[in-house]
């Protein structure tokens, strides 16, 4: 950039910045502030499963609501029904399911006794393989079992007893809901019996402030129910509950954590200045920088997340680091230099050091997680923004400053004096943190878990468990995908998938599995062939025995897909079901009981359409790949920066600018083991970020043109500026932002601390 102009470029920058308030005026009504745990994540982890199906599974799984209730009135009737009533008085959510009415209940047996020959299961198919005869014994044992309860009537209506068959392979799936009172009702460890109520959350909700206030009707309506019914407890859970447990923790954070920075920075630049002049054109500098990124995320998003507000306000401290160093530079030499004069000393630094930290942010790119590449977008438009600001701006607006010494300057000059003539402290406090930082690293223990995104209270970790205990629905999800361009397809490839199941049950390596009760046409022509074939043997071996049969009826009506979605027998099962409007259909099969996920996915490598998902893992595995990839990055850019500096400054001097850089992200690390975190993906986005960063301060100490003493004072300004911003990181309850405010604050300040080892011997004043 040429200074001829100045005017020009001033001008130039105040009209981009009115174009982008008026593009954050037309983006802002457009966009929304998600709060979503699951918008977090990769938007696709799984590259054999199509992105549609993929993302409609996901989404359904997002709106999920489910409530146990225990407790009984006075008459015996089960407290749920009122709580039921409570629920349906919010509209945010529909297809509230409760007990079963006696006409759907009607309609149950309806269905089972017009297509019991349609639902034939597994056992039962291989009980009719041999022309009946183990389907006969089988009927005969459950005749005089005394604990079976066969009656008369079921005889009469099924002799085959395939509708018992499908409902006992039903319960050995591990279902542990049963029907009581009309009620899907499970029992805890005391006997305790419990009811099942499920709803789902209204598409519309989807942002904040809806979802917050969705959660207070809900809990607010818990408070009251409980007061008039003491005896009652519910228990509750939902993506719902989750996401907004973690919004609100930012928004903690981003009120108490952020206000408390915003108070103390102002208090510091009027302190050190004596002066509102620096106040103000710091405060400019940020403001157009947060506008830029504002911008830029919402044009590209239309959205922005909840995390990426709280991470990005670390930029503050940073975009402030451009306005101190001119402005420190004008203090002290405003008197002899003009501000261009002063702008074309600390120019090419402010350039340098503004491109490390762009691509510091930019390597963050490449990481899959939407919060990050926000924040990484939104750091690069908005530091970019704030030292073009000070290029533009600060020469017209710093005009009559006030130049004086800036405060302990007696003692900033003996600790420059110290770091040039002391050998003691130009070698023994490099090899002390080199020392330090090999015993932290050495025990620094891995972590790639997903559960560091978001850490859950208490009372919402011993609900999800107790529902989980008594439903025998975790929550891990884990399960297979079946899928095809048709129904019929994919319900012959379910077909095929169930004997591997069965096998990996077997070998233990599954626990349950659930798979839709529903056959394909082509399944049911061959049960129907199957039944035809079996039905005259069974029906003479029990006339045989004395025991009085009716006809037995071979024909088999077509049990289609739309048939069983409009029947009462698929409540509970459709959230497993999922067809998009190209007819693509595709169904999950939930699993527990994993323990070789690896393993459980070789099954199916073989069957198309088959996938194995297992979210967790995949994720675990993602931030594993990406880590590794980071630390990579890192690594080749800390090889580039040692080669320029090498060129720049000779092999010798480059060697020792390299120094700091080198131990900062070794004392950040270390500093990991000091708190007891593990190194994590966000750790070593963080050291990313400290080489980005800390480069900047060799870069205005390594600067030809400047002063010892006033680059210390900058940097020194700089590096409080950026703890105070980044300093309440450390306090989030989160283990992802805590661990990355832990690496960024120690590896910045050991940055500033070994940054005088750049200081060349001579400096050129102009």
């Amino acid at each position: 950039m040429t200074l001829n102009n100045p005017r020009h470029f001033a001008i130039y920058w105040a009209l981009l910045c009115i174009a982008l308030v008026i593009g954050l005026g037309r983006l802002l009504p457009e966009s929304h502030l998600n709060n979503s745990v699951l918008s977090l994540l990769p938007t696709q982890i799984n590259q054999n499963l199509p992105p549609d199906i993929y993302q409609a599974m996901t989404e359904r799984l997002d709106r999920q609501v489910v409530w146990m209730v225990s407790g009984e009135d006075e008459q015996q009737r089960p407290l749920a029904q009122k709580w039921l009533t409570q629920l349906h008085s919010i509209p945010e959510l529909h297809a509230l399911q409760g007990p079963m009415s006696s006409e759907q209940q009607q309609q149950w047996g309806r269905y089972f006794s017009l297509y019991r020959n349609n639902n034939i299961d597994d056992q039962t198919r291989q009980r009719l393989a041999d022309h009946g005869e183990q389907q006969a014994r089988w009927i005969v044992s459950q005749l005089y079992s005394a604990f079976s309860g066969v009656s008369s009537q079921e005889l009469q209506h099924d002799p085959l007893m395939l509708i018992r068959g499908a409902q006992l392979d039903l319960a050995s799936k591990g279902n542990a809901l049963t029907l009581q009172q009309g009620w899907l009702t499970a029992r805890d460890k005391q006997g305790t019996t419990w009811y099942f109520l499920h709803g789902e959350l209204d598409g519309a909700v989807a942002n904040m402030g809806e979802n917050h206030q969705l959660v207070d009707k809900i809990n607010a309506l818990k408070t009251d129910f409980l007061r008039h019914y003491p005896s009652a407890k519910v228990l509750s859970r939902g993506t719902l509950f989750y996401s907004d447990h973690a919004s609100e923790q930012a928004k903690r954070d981003m009120l108490h954590l952020g206000s408390t920075t915003i108070i103390a920075l102002i208090l510091l630049i009027l302190w050190v200045f004596r002066s509102i002049r620096p106040l103000i054109l710091s405060l400019i500098s940020i403001s157009v920088g947060a506008l830029a990124g504002g911008v830029v995320v919402l044009a590209i998003w239309h959205e922005v997340h909840m995390m990426t507000l709280v991470m990005s306000m670390s930029i503050i401290g940073i975009s402030t680091d451009y306005s101190l160093y001119y402005l420190c530079e004008r203090r002290v030499f405003g008197a002899v230099s003009s501000p261009w004069q002063s702008l074309t000393k600390v120019g090419k630094t402010l350039l340098l050091a503004v491109l490390t930290t762009i691509i510091a942010y930019g390597i963050m790119l490449l990481a899959p997680f939407p919060g990050i590449q926000q924040m990484a977008a939104f750091s690069i438009a908005g530091l970019s923004a704030s030292c073009l600001t000070v290029y533009c701006w600060h020469p017209w607006l710093s005009r009559g400053l006030p130049v004086n010494a800036l405060p302990f300057t007696p003692f900033f000059l003996r600790w420059i004096a110290l770091w040039r003539h002391n050998q003691w402290v130009r070698r023994g406090i490099p090899m002390g943190l080199a020392f330090l930082s090999i015993l932290g690293v050495s025990q620094l223990r891995i972590n790639d878990d997903i559960a560091q995104l978001q850490s859950l209270p208490q009372h919402l970790v011993v609900q999800e468990k107790a529902i989980t205990e008594m439903t025998h629905q975790p929550s891990d999800q884990k399960w297979f995908v079946v899928y095809g361009p048709t129904p019929e397809i994919m319900l012959n490839r379910l077909a095929e998938l169930r004997p591997l199941l069965q096998q990996a049950e077997r070998r233990h390596l599954i626990k349950q599995w659930r798979a839709l009760p529903l056959n394909s046409l082509a399944q049911q022509n061959k049960d129907a062939a199957l039944i035809k074939q079996a039905a005259p043997f069974i029906e003479k071996r029990l006339t045989q025995l004395g025991i009085p049969t009716t006809p037995i009826n071979t024909i088999s009506l077509p049990l289609t897909p739309d048939i069983w979605l409009k029947s009462p027998v698929s409540e509970g099962w459709r959230l497993l079901w999922f067809q998009l409007a190209d007819g693509t259909t595709a169904s999950l099969v939930p699993v527990s009981g994993v323990e070789n996920s690896r393993e459980v996915a070789a099954l199916t490598q073989h069957l198309p359409g088959v996938v194995w998902v297992d979210r967790k893992a995949s994720f675990d595995d993602v931030f594993s790949y990406y880590r590794k990839l980071i630390s990579g990055l890192v690594i080749v850019a800390l090889i580039v920066i040692a080669v320029s500096a090498m060129i720049r400054q000779g092999w010798k001097q480059g060697f020792i600018t390299l120094v700091p850089s080198v131990l900062s992200l070794t004392c950040g690390l270390a500093s990991l083991t000091l708190r007891g975190e593990p190194v994590t993906l966000f750790s070593m986005l963080a050291l990313n970020l400290v080489l980005g960063i800390g480069i900047n301060y060799t870069l205005f100490f390594s600067n030809p043109r400047g002063s010892a003493v006033v680059s210390l004072q900058a940097i020194t300004l700089a590096l409080i500026t950026t703890l105070l911003t980044l300093g309440m990181l450390l306090f989030s309850s989160t283990e992802a932002i805590s661990s990355f405010g832990t690496v960024l604050c120690s590896g910045i300040f050991t940055a500033w601390l070994l940054s005088p080892l750049a200081m060349h011997s001579r400096r050129k004043r102009n």
